[in-house]
């Protein structure tokens, strides 16, 4: 009787091609379904990041006009915030600090406008008023025709040329209004930013019309 091994080889498991092309195809579609919802991510975060700006300067700028008992102001400009200290006594005042800008390097992720200066983007001024009349940096002032809001030696709120939006519209659901609104391009996503008079800075994202 011809003797058998009694063993039969096993066939050791692997994926066969048409198992790895299905497997890689639903990679793919699951792929094409998260990566709009994290782009949105990271667009939301870098309009919030430039909202962050504000209310940062804005805490900075009510501290120090309470706490030194001298008038600071916040100037809005194309690429982003600068700080003012006004004049007092002895001091004549100056700019604290460089740009606080609202992009990161040199592209130009978020963009904004002032419903409350009725300003667009395009409208918003690259730089001060005195610079445009030839004054050297340094010896720059705020001007009233300037874009900026002054922090009283109380903590509340000169906004010079811009008006205060009404809260009531930035606290709808959806905001419909705020006095600083950032647009991330190539969204829909927008942050409303609300200064209230008394110095307090909220912000909310929604969406907005591109």
């Amino acid at each position: 009787m011809r003797g058998s091994s009694g063993t039969r080889e096993s066939s050791t498991g692997g994926f066969t091609l048409v198992e790895m092309i299905v497997t890689i195809g639903i990679i793919i579609v699951a792929a094409g379904f998260i990566a709009p919802a994290i782009s949105a991510i990271f667009q939301d975060r870098r309009i919030e990041n430039a909202a962050s700006v504000i209310s940062s300067m804005a805490i900075e700028a009510r501290n120090n006009a309470v706490t030194k008992k001298q008038e600071y102001s916040l100037v809005f400009l194309k690429k982003g915030l600068r700080l003012f200290r006004h004049a007092k006594g002895d001091d004549e005042g100056g700019f604290v600090g460089g740009l606080r800008s609202f992009n990161v390097g040199d592209a130009d992720h978020v963009t904004f406008e002032m419903p409350s200066a009725d300003l667009e983007v395009d409208e918003i001024p690259d730089q001060l008023f005195d610079q445009e009349n030839g004054v050297p940096m340094e010896r720059c002032k705020v001007r009233r025709e300037d874009l900026s809001i002054k922090f009283l030696l109380d903590g509340t709120i000169d906004f010079g040329r811009l008006d205060d939006v009404p809260s009531w519209k930035f606290q709808s659901d959806p905001p419909r209004g705020g006095d600083v609104i950032f647009h991330q391009k190539g969204s829909f996503s927008v942050c409303f930013v609300d200064i209230r008079p008394t110095g307090r800075v909220m912000t909310k994202v929604g969406e907005g019309l591109e």
